[in-house]
């Protein structure tokens, strides 16, 4: 597939030797998070860049758009047209330019997808998440297509320190697990990224009307989750790489069991020391 933003580089490219200073600052903005455009509003940028939004628009009038928001969607055209939804293309796209890739700028991409992760985990919604999975009387998760494994791996891992922890696979095709009984606080954890499952936005909807509370760890595109859970945490899409494992929701599930580990305290502690000795005692590892 295409990285986001490249036919942006592009016009930058062709441009940068006209740049005053200011643009420079915003280009290297740009080429460091290609997905920024499509993801970020003009308000947002501007905040970062320490500069007006009237400034940002006459940075893309000068690119040759008509405003910010002619080049966000030329920007999502691009990188989600209809000539990259193949697997197969992306496939090609990918490898056979490998040669040829900007490694210094997936190495930063990468830093800011576990940036993102940390800097989520000092909002308050996050201390909600972390009571949600900490205090529910039980834990579902599931995971859609690719990021399946990431669903299973948590649950194993979360299973450690607290009970009532499983994983929600749809194989029924109902997802008869999720029927909470009568005064029980459930929660569902669903984890996605672009192109996203036909049941996810179904599932979250059923779970929120069988009283369960949803979080949601998505890439920063899913717009479906808005109106139906105010427990959604988005990261920066690594669409720069071919099937991805995104390090930003991955380092967010890994935060998510510490500063669960963390409240639970000596409880987990407790049950920890427990399943370590039923470990030694069926013998699971060499030493």
């Amino acid at each position: 597939m295409e990285q986001e933003g490249n036919f942006l580089a592009d016009v930058i490219g062709k441009m940068e030797a006209s740049f005053t200073q200011m643009e420079r600052r915003i280009a290297a903005y740009f080429l460091a998070r290609p997905d920024a455009i499509i993801a970020e509003t003009n308000a947002e940028i501007a905040k970062k860049l320490d500069l007006s939004p009237m400034t940002l628009t006459r940075f893309f009038r000068k690119l040759g758009f008509e405003d910010t928001a002619d080049a966000r969607n030329k920007a999502i055209s691009d990188a989600f047209g209809p000539k990259n939804e193949r697997v197969d293309r992306r496939f090609k796209d990918t490898f056979l330019r490998h040669q040829t890739e900007d490694f210094r700028r997936h190495l930063e991409l990468s830093h800011a997808s576990v940036d993102a992760a940390f800097k989520l985990r000092g909002d308050n919604l996050w201390k909600k998440i972390v009571d949600l999975v900490v205090r529910s009387d039980a834990v579902h998760v599931t995971g859609f297509q690719t990021m399946y494994y990431l669903a299973d791996g948590f649950c194993r891992r979360l299973s450690y320190l607290r009970d009532r922890v499983h994983v929600s696979d749809g194989i029924d095709g109902v997802y008869a697990g999720l029927l909470p009984a009568k005064g029980e606080r459930v929660v569902l954890i669903m984890i996605d990224v672009f192109r996203y499952g036909a049941h996810g936005p179904s599932l979250a909807k059923l779970a929120r009307e069988r009283g369960m509370d949803v979080v949601i760890f998505a890439d920063e595109f899913c717009d479906w989750a808005t109106g139906i859970t105010p427990y959604v945490l988005r990261y920066p899409a690594e669409t720069h790489f071919f099937l991805a494992m995104p390090q930003g929701i991955t380092a967010g599930l890994n935060l998510l069991l510490q500063d669960a580990s963390a409240e639970l305290g000596e409880e987990a502690g407790q049950r920890v020391k427990k399943l370590s000795e039923a470990q030694d005692y069926f013998g699971l590892f060499l030493d």
